[in-house]
């Protein structure tokens, strides 16, 4: 038996070649006698197609392609007996492991058999997991048994031998099988014989690019803005385990992190006290994005602060919302509120109580009664979402109206263009701090 199969010896597929003297010295041979069987040889070459048989599919594709450049060599005016022997002594000593039973050349195909030299060697396959930490722990043991059985399937019956000339075949194999389920993991193998038998131990590296970091942004239109950084700081502490990890396989996971993150934050207790129901979009990237939209299925509460710019009939205000939602119809939501606002211009407080409701998506219709004038209000609006443009209007029962068009920048600041028919300076700017 060769050096390299001695008991407990362990061994690199990817330089298998030179690390043991057999190898070279088989490789050498070939070299040389198909020199020494072809040196005489005219330019002309003959074109053949190659056959192997008694082999694996993937172990067939490479003796086709070693005969076939040993086939290109040969001159056409050489015979078909001739040729068939040169074939069969290269054979024998490039393919180890394996017997050469026949070669045969009929119609321009060579047609060569091969069969184990002994009893097929026993074989387990290990993929071990790489350092890292629940939950891609669990996601990772749960793809790599995805790959077990395949991986057994590939390795089974080969002869250990045959390591010698198929080692960077056997790792390009392997890289087919792992690279839709494992993508950005890069594979090492090694083998060394146990209990009679030999192991295949492949370990996983992650590949760049890798997760350097994850940005969560917390959302919400029912939860005050000051309720999100507490998510947040959770988030960002709980997202740990995904710094370093390889982007192409988290891209793949990012549905398992989006139930991951929801799940986590239906912990929180501000969530559970809430009602609230989180939504989470991950996108994988070296920065990856954690998006989470967190909204109370039964409350609303939000509070802010203003400045006008543009107008001196305002400086600012102070405001804030409470309501209750109710579902009536299963596709709308609608909501009873009050809003209490104090002007810092005259200090001047207002209160609204009001009734709206959702026919669609972040579209709201209502009327609400202000204190202030003693009259009903019509409302509409298009709730504001991150880094997208919204409006409101409303309108009063003798005809005045006041309406925005807005851009909510961050988490916390809006930017509004406001209008409001009762004011001297109709037009101005509107800076809102959401608290």
């Amino acid at each position: 038996m060769p050096q390299a199969m001695r008991a407990d010896s362990t061994l690199a597929s990817e330089n298998f070649s030179r690390q043991h003297k057999y190898s070279f010295k088989s490789w050498v041979a070939a070299v040389l006698t198909a020199a020494t069987l072809l040196m005489f040889a005219g330019t002309a070459s003959a074109s053949y197609m190659v056959e192997a048989v008694g082999v694996s599919e993937w172990l067939g594709a490479i003796v086709e392609r070693s005969i076939t450049a040993v086939a290109e060599r040969m001159p056409e005016t050489q015979s078909d007996e001739s040729a068939e022997r040169v074939i069969k002594v290269i054979s024998e000593k490039l393919f180890d492991g394996y017997n050469v039973d026949s070669v045969k050349i009929s119609s321009g195909v060579i047609r060569i058999v091969l069969s184990p030299e002994k009893s097929p060697n026993e074989w387990k396959v290990e993929v071990q997991t790489p350092q890292i930490q629940d939950p891609p722990l669990q996601w990772i043991m749960e793809d790599i048994s995805l790959i077990e059985a395949p991986l057994d399937e590939l390795i089974r019956g080969l002869p250990v031998e045959a390591l010698n000339w198929c080692d960077a075949g056997l790792k390009d194999e392997v890289l087919k099988i792992l690279s839709p389920v494992l993508p950005g993991w890069r594979p090492t193998l090694m083998v060394h014989s146990e209990n009679g038998g030999y192991n295949m131990v492949i370990s996983l590296a992650p590949e760049l690019p890798l997760v350097l970091a994850v940005n969560p942004t917390l959302t919400s239109n029912s939860l005050p803005t000051l309720l999100h950084e507490e998510l947040r700081e959770d988030l960002m502490e709980r997202s740990a385990p995904f710094i370093g990890l390889p982007v192409a396989w988290t891209k793949r996971h990012e549905k398992q992190i989006n139930h991951w993150t929801e799940t986590f934050l239906q912990t929180r207790g501000v969530v559970e006290r809430t009602s609230a129901e989180p939504k989470a979009s991950f996108s994988a990237g070296q920065v990856s994005q954690m998006k989470v939209n967190v909204e109370s299925r039964h409350y609303t509460i939000g509070a802010w602060a203003a400045l006008y710019a543009g107008t001196r009939d305002r400086t600012g205000e102070f405001g804030v919302h409470l309501g209750r939602k109710i579902k009536i119809f299963s596709r709308w939501s609608m909501e009873v509120y009050g809003e209490g606002i104090l002007e810092l211009q005259d200090w001047d407080p207002e209160g609204r109580l009001g009734l709206r409701w959702s026919p669609w998506g972040d579209v709201w219709i209502g009327g609400e009664w202000s204190s202030k004038d003693s009259m009903w209000w019509g409302r509409i609006n298009i709730e504001p979402r991150m880094h997208k443009p919204y409006v409101w209007f409303r309108w009063r029962e003798d005809g005045e109206y006041n309406a925005a068009i807005g851009y909510k920048a961050t988490e916390y600041i809006s930017l509004e263009l406001h209008y409001d028919t009762r004011d001297e300076d109709s037009l101005g700017l509107r800076l809102i701090g959401n608290l």
